[in-house]
């Protein structure tokens, strides 16, 4: 590995400028590190950051120094211990870090040990993320060109799209507006013949199943808290709050059963 691609694994990572404001014992572990493998001397980077470690366990080891011990490890045919060290950078990983390229190398040496069913699962977790990363791009294309020549004059065909985007994303965030219900009938009985139907109805479809979800969320807790914590009137309050918000799509015999039981629990009579 050149010095070129070191500097952008630095880079990736977010430990360029820090490597340079490190106390010196890290900078100068780093430096080493660094010669040694362009060198492709393994053992010695092995070596070295072992004995930083050992002997200098109070100070901080770098995430490059990580890196590059274990792909020392795997160079030194250590694919287990490679493996182990490397499931330890990745947990370490500040949350901002793109551990993208770690993950793939760390499915690779997997696949090489035939640990499959490990490689697999983060093999496939890669895809999922890239089919993510896709459907969110596609949905950013589609803000700018519905935000496109929108000004003070813009048409009111082009401000509901623009409302049906930003309807999408809050129930992506997983929120669920007041009144979503109301706007995209609105939409779909003012604008029978228009394209926009088809996506309201599809966003109807979102909404009712993530307030399914909600519903679901909430009686679940409610049940926690009847079964183990034992507060009833915290579980009341659930129930209330899901038939007034929910009604349309919880589960109506479950809700009414678990009334009941909290009821006698209270001493009160259902109907009260």
């Amino acid at each position: 590995m050149n010095r070129a691609v070191l500097l952008a694994i630095l880079i990736v990572l977010g430990t360029g400028p820090a490597v340079l404001a490190e106390p010196p014992p890290e900078k100068t572990l780093v430096e080493n590190v660094l010669r040694e493998f362009e060198r492709h001397n393994y053992k010695q980077v092995i070596q070295l950051y072992r004995e930083f470690a050992a002997g200098q366990p109070e100070h901080y080891l770098p995430v490059i120094v990580k890196v590059l011990y274990s792909q020392a490890l795997a160079d030194t045919g250590d694919i287990d211990g490679a493996i182990d060290s490397l499931k330890i950078v990745l947990e370490d990983l500040p949350a901002e870090v793109d551990s993208l390229k770690l993950q793939y190398d760390l499915a690779n040496l997997l696949f090489l040990q035939k640990r499959f069913e490990e490689a697999r699962l983060i093999y496939r977790r890669l895809l999922l993320r890239s089919e993510e990363t896709t459907a969110v791009l596609a949905k950013a294309k589609e803000r700018l060109a519905s935000m496109k020549d929108l000004g003070t004059g813009a048409r009111k065909r082009d401000i509901v799209s623009l409302e049906m985007i930003d309807l999408e994303t809050a129930i992506d965030a997983g929120a669920i507006p007041d009144g979503a219900d109301v706007f995209l009938q609105g939409v779909i009985a003012q604008h029978p013949q228009s394209s926009q139907v088809a996506e309201a109805r599809r966003l109807q479809a979102r909404l009712k199943a993530a307030r399914t979800q909600k519903a679901k969320a909430l009686l679940d807790e409610a049940r926690r808290l009847f079964d183990q914590e034992r507060k009833y009137a915290d579980v009341r309050d659930l129930l209330e709050e899901i038939q007034r918000s929910y009604a349309d799509v919880s589960e109506t015999t479950s809700v009414e059963a678990l009334f009941k039981a909290v009821q006698a629990k209270l001493g009160k009579k259902p109907n009260d």
